[in-house]
């Protein structure tokens, strides 16, 4: 069975939640947007094609065709938090919108940086529950400090299906070291789950009926380091601060 996760609060003590990043390469913040901004947020995406033609697939980069999507990136508290983790002033990289529909598949395990390349603790992720989040919808599976192991092998995977996620998202999965076991990770709407960018995560399938797992996916990198632009993410820097 896959443990919960422990919580810690960088409000309430920003050393020891970096601390908590560093070891365990993740951490939850409660709280970080508040219901009405949640509520904006989840309204806007209603006009997103992928809402309207039905399919609800994951909308790459929200925050260059809505500015209520840029203005979540730019959020300062969220901001703040994010320059501590990447080490200096940071830019925005990259977004993502996930409706997490019903039925939909979770996620294989997986490292960010294997498909950014930035250099080591130069970006960092920022996922915003945009529902309550608990396994049954589809909470993320952590693999407490497999950061620290670097970048791992990938393998191809068989899709069992694709629904309601990008048919490129679960063609990889990494190895995960024999040592480590995941943890679940529920969070509370308007949460962040803040991520290192090798660390091994996943998601769980949403085996609701009736129960959605939006989430916005919010990327950072450290100004000024390369990365891997990539062919569909079409990743580019922009201002947050």
């Amino acid at each position: 069975m896959i443990a919960p996760a422990s919580r810690f609060t960088f409000a309430a003590n920003a050393n020891a939640a970096e601390q908590e990043f560093d070891e365990q390469g993740f951490f939850v913040e409660p709280d970080v947007f508040d219901v009405a901004e949640v509520d904006a947020l989840v309204a806007a995406s209603r006009d997103f094609d992928n809402a309207k033609n039905g399919s609800l697939l994951p909308t790459m980069n929200p925050h260059r065709m809505v500015p209520i999507f840029c203005q979540a990136a730019q959020k300062p508290r969220l901001v703040q938090i994010i320059a501590r983790l990447v080490g200096g002033r940071p830019m925005g990289l990259q977004t993502e919108f996930f409706f997490g529909r019903p039925g939909t598949k979770g996620f294989t395990p997986h490292q960010d940086n294997f498909y950014v390349q930035a250099p080591l603790g130069a970006f960092a992720s920022a996922w915003l529950a945009l529902d309550d989040v608990d396994l049954a919808n589809g909470c993320l599976n952590i693999y407490p400090g497999s950061h620290k192991f670097g970048l791992l092998e990938v393998s191809a995977v068989e899709q069992t299906s694709t629904f309601g996620q990008d048919p490129d998202a679960n063609r990889l999965a990494c190895a995960i070291p024999n040592q480590i076991s995941p943890v679940c990770v529920p969070a509370r709407r308007g949460s962040v789950i803040f991520l290192h960018g090798q660390i091994i995560h996943e998601s769980n399938d949403n085996t609701t009926a009736d129960r959605s797992r939006r989430a916005l996916l919010m990327t950072y990198i450290r100004e000024g380091v390369d990365f891997n632009k990539g062919r569909s993410a079409g990743r580019q820097t922009f201002q947050v601060t």
